[in-house]
């Protein structure tokens, strides 16, 4: 197995245990501060583990495994005197071809999301609602937070749900919850890891 899928075939085991201990334990629970915490480490751990050498440590322990590799050499040279080899196409290559293809589509498509923020953002005028700065809006969008600002369209909103709506979005404002997304959605598309990279993106969704 080339290098590259042995290292992403690491990180997804690592994302589907973190990922079993958010569901079981977590989900239901609201620290958001913590699930922040949890999501970080996750994905630094999950993404720097599989880089530790462990070579030294096996060296010492390698005596405990000899008798065991003597047996599978012993059973593994009768077969392959049995089996002749065949030639066989190289699948990996065309594997991490696809890999590489779904990277720049992902990609892709997160620059034209990020794009699609950057064209509301001129269209947009900065303006304050009860004591908040915001970016005022006309088109018929739910209120959202994206790095500094708030983005919000109060003509859809009573008095009552746009004070509300205010002080919810300025805390994701104030405590940066748009890194949150963005770390996991370029996790997600860098390494393709759909199950976490959902889960991720649910869990930050959340805060939002």
């Amino acid at each position: 197995m080339p290098a590259l899928f042995l290292f992403l075939f690491k990180v997804n085991i690592a994302l589907v245990l973190f990922c079993l201990g958010y569901y079981l334990v977590l989900r239901h629970l609201t620290f958001y501060t913590l699930n922040r915490i949890y999501l970080m480490i996750a994905i630094l751990f999950s993404t720097l583990y599989p880089n530790i050498n462990l070579s030294d440590f096996a060296e010492r322990h390698q005596q405990l495994t000899e008798p065991v590799q003597t047996v599978m050499l012993n059973w593994r040279a009768p077969a392959e005197n049995f089996i002749k080899p065949l030639y066989q196409p190289n699948y990996w290559q065309w594997v991490e071809t696809i890999f590489w293809a779904g990277v720049v589509l992902f990609a892709a498509r997160l620059m034209v999301q990020l794009f699609s923020l950057y064209k509301l953002y001129r269209q947009s005028r900065p303006g304050r609602l009860h004591d908040y700065p915001v970016r005022l809006i006309k088109d018929d969008i739910s209120p959202f937070s994206f790095c500094r600002s708030i983005y919000i369209n109060p003509t859809k909103l009573s008095p009552a749900e746009l004070k509300s709506v205010l002080e919810h979005e300025q805390v994701h404002v104030s405590e940066w919850h748009t890194l949150d997304i963005l770390l996991a959605r370029i996790k997600y598309h860098l390494l393709l890891v759909q199950s976490r990279g959902m889960a991720d993106e649910k869990s930050s969704a959340r805060e939002h």
